[in-house]
């Protein structure tokens, strides 16, 4: 082989080597020169989630709890017990809550998200899951009676805070005291009036998945669930219902029982819990007698009537 034929093949090998060795370090961002040891292959980034941000919570896991026991008769007879857990920064931030003085926001009480999860809890804990169809009726008369069994004290009676002094946010009305309560500050202080029992009711109905309403009377308040076509066989009265929007509400009674002291300090409580649409049962004469206002717990509020009036114009138009 003569030189003229060897020259093209080392300029060919020599611009190999310059392309190897300067042009792709130079494209590629790599040191210049030859690299020793094993070659390194790049790898493709891997994807590192973000770490999750801490939120605050206003209820520490390991913070301080009120514990409120209570003993009802179910249905059957049966005497049932069963003990409520509220964390003392929720129970505190209600009382720190001013109250609605209007009575048609006070549904918005039983649906407060924070104490959803303890009423399902209990819920689930007085009638739990069943089944069986049949048993669907004593699984929520359960739960009604529970309630109605929660002692009954009025809101200006101090025994009715389990600080034993009137909240601060609780509203004067002419003679009398209002301090509708959230579901679990009646669960704490472990009695409450009308209102505090249909609002705690409304809120345990409402965990299990019924429709309820408040009803109010003029020195009452009970609560209606939705039921169709409501007429138990066993019934010796006729249950009474109130429609609102083509559906068909039946009265509940929220309280049952009632107090008496004596001389020795000893209170005695007496009653009997009341069953789906026995409005006759009550000794209350505003239940017997008058037409309850419907207060739906999703309640949205709506401005009240108004008018337009024209206006007069300034002199020269303006």
């Amino acid at each position: 082989m003569e030189w003229k034929d060897v020259l093209p093949v080392l300029m060919g090998g020599l611009v190999i080597l310059v392309v190897a060795l300067v042009v792709k370090p130079l494209l590629l961002g790599e040191p210049l020169g030859l690299v020793s040891g094993p070659v390194q292959m790049q790898q493709p980034p891997v994807y590192v989630p973000p770490a999750p941000v801490s939120m605050p919570t206003p209820l520490a896991d390991d913070g301080e709890v009120y514990t409120q026991n209570f003993r009802w008769t179910a249905i059957d007879g049966g005497v049932q017990t069963t003990q409520v857990r509220v964390p003392e920064a929720l129970f505190l931030a209600h009382r720190e809550t001013p109250r609605f003085s209007d009575y048609t926001s006070w549904g918005r009480y039983a649906l407060a998200d924070a104490d959803r999860p303890i009423l399902e809890a209990l819920a689930r804990r007085i009638a739990p899951p069943t089944a069986n169809p049949d048993e669907g009726y004593f699984r929520l008369m359960n739960l009604v009676f529970f309630v109605q069994q929660v002692p009954y004290d009025m809101d200006d009676n101090m025994t009715s805070y389990t600080e034993g002094v009137l909240p601060r946010h609780a509203m004067y009305r002419k003679d009398s005291v209002e301090y509708p309560k959230y579901p679990v500050e009646m669960l704490v202080d472990g009695r409450g009036d009308c209102e505090d029992a249909a609002i705690l009711m409304a809120g345990l109905l409402d965990a299990l998945g019924y429709d309820t309403v408040l009803l109010r009377y003029s020195d009452h308040m009970a609560l209606g669930i939705r039921m169709n076509e409501f007429n138990p066989y066993y019934a010796k009265y006729t249950p009474k219902y109130f429609e609102h929007e083509g559906k068909h509400y039946y009265y509940i009674e929220g309280t049952g029982f009632d107090r008496e002291y004596f001389s020795d300090n000893s209170t005695r409580f007496w009653g009997r819990p009341h069953p789906i649409g026995d409005a006759a049962g009550t000794d209350i004469p505003s239940v017997k007698s008058e037409t309850p206002q419907i207060i739906p717990l999703h309640y949205i509020l709506e401005p009240g009537e108004y008018r337009i009036r024209p206006v007069r114009l300034l002199a020269g138009g303006a």
